[in-house]
């Protein structure tokens, strides 16, 4: 039974990996251990966290689709009747199409599209674009979330095509559109390009952690209400932004969820959250909150 004082979260993260294929500049570097997480471990997360959401992310650093045991990570969320949302860079798709086209358990796949545009040398981007095409052509059959995010860029300093007026004008032409999607884009707010295929455009996100300026401690945050992350050693922190733990609450593998969502250092957050005063160090340091 749930206690009374833990409500059930609109979504839990879990980083099944914190390895990446890539290293974009907006992601932090971080100088925790690198790791895939058993699935031994994994079933156990998810026998401690029953009935506390219908949803999970598997996702805070890392590129999910790395993991080798991807499948039976799925199959245990399936066994645990909760939906999965994926996010990705997208380059692995083709790789793990059978796999994410027949999971049950999988909702929705986030595409960071950004995240190719912006890597040294030629990043091939025309091949890289029809393989996520192709694979949004058969996820169309299946029901499949799709959401496409792109970072608002810069101005150009040349006269040739930026990243981002290369991938708008393909997804132009593969859905279709009557017009130009540049002139219909607006930060913070998601476009339909086609049935459960969805794209957004936002500023560039700074994680909060480190040296980042101290913005001030008025505010509030939907960690711990909404949701809360279990990093791949299953460390518990309050949102999906501390991805170095900086606010580590405890560890699922030795305490359960209600405990550690229960401790003093929880319990002041989400007071302080409750009264527009922020508490943590890193919360005072993340532009996010603002956004509240």
């Amino acid at each position: 039974m749930i206690p009374l004082s833990l409500k059930k979260f609109k979504k839990i993260y879990i980083e099944i990996t914190n390895r990446c294929n890539l290293a974009c500049s907006f992601c932090l570097r971080s100088d925790r251990a690198k790791a895939f997480m058993r699935p031994e471990d994994f079933r156990a997360i998810l026998g401690t966290i029953g009935g506390y959401t219908d949803y999970l992310a598997l996702h805070v650093l890392g590129e999910p689709l790395l993991h080798p045991e991807l499948a039976e990570i799925l199959a245990l969320c399936q066994e645990h009747g909760l939906k999965v949302n994926l996010t990705t860079n997208g380059i692995l798709l083709s790789q793990r199409r059978e796999l994410l086209l027949a999971s049950p358990a999988l909702r929705q796949v986030n595409i960071s599209l950004h995240s190719f545009s912006e890597q040294d040398g030629d990043p091939t981007i025309s091949g890289y674009l029809p393989e996520i095409l192709s694979f949004i052509r058969e996820a169309e059959a299946t029901g499949l979330l799709i959401s496409l995010r792109l970072w608002n860029l810069p101005p150009k300093s040349t006269n040739l095509p930026s990243p981002n007026e290369t991938i708008l004008k393909t997804l132009e032409d593969f859905f279709g559109l009557p017009e130009p999607l540049a002139d219909r884009l607006t930060p913070g707010h998601g476009l339909t390009l086609a049935a459960k295929v969805f794209l957004s455009q936002n500023p560039r996100f700074t994680w909060p952690h480190g040296p980042a300026p101290d913005l001030g401690d008025k505010g509030t945050c939907r960690g711990l209400k909404d949701h809360v992350a279990i990093l791949v050693d299953g460390t518990v922190v309050p949102c999906c932004l501390d991805a170095q733990a900086d606010i580590p609450l405890g560890n699922i593998h030795a305490q359960s969820l209600a405990e550690i969502c229960a401790n003093p250092r929880a319990e002041a957050m989400r007071t302080g959250f409750s009264q527009r005063r922020l508490t943590e160090s890193l919360c005072r340091r993340c532009t996010f909150r603002q956004s509240f």
